[in-house]
């Protein structure tokens, strides 16, 4: 009887560790990254907003002045925008340096036809949770005259 009840209690305890379980697998800010990309490419807002941090934060150019825009903001403007795939881009993206709770990377997008880059500088943060999550997005509109300014102000 006692190894019966023994059984029993062993198997109550595992299925409820199971069922009360709260730790999720926890993804590398590589697919973070890989997921901004993809979120961009295909338009998917639920997946962007899955990757930003509630308080993360856009900054672009535009002309000669900076606007900035929350997460909330950019993620409403993609759904307005409907199911667009991104056609005829070129996209890389690169580690620029990274640390146990502290990420840089950067994305480029290129559209062959339209002359038009962009640079995106990306900072994701490691959370309370152990999830990394997009804090900044950096955003950089770059046409060919741009970009010959770019190569002239660089210093080293």
């Amino acid at each position: 009887m006692k190894q019966k009840f023994l059984a029993i209690l062993i198997l109550g305890i595992s299925i409820a560790n199971n069922i009360f379980a709260t730790e999720k697998p926890v993804q590398s800010y590589q697919k973070v990254i890989d997921g901004f990309v993809s979120s961009f490419l295909n338009n998917d807002h639920k997946l962007l907003k899955g990757l930003l941090s509630d308080d993360a934060m856009y900054s672009f150019n535009r002309d000669v002045r900076v606007v900035k825009h929350g997460a909330t903001a950019v993620v409403n403007e993609m759904r307005k925008s409907g199911n667009i795939t991104m056609q005829n881009c070129n996209v890389k993206s690169a580690i620029i340096t990274a640390t146990d709770a502290l990420v840089m990377a950067q994305v480029d997008i290129s559209f062959a036809a339209l002359n038009n880059k962009q640079k995106n500088y990306i900072v994701l943060e490691k959370m309370k949770d152990g999830e990394w999550k997009i804090t900044n997005v950096y955003k950089f509109y770059i046409s060919d005259s741009d970009d010959i300014k770019e190569k002239k102000n660089i210093a080293v």
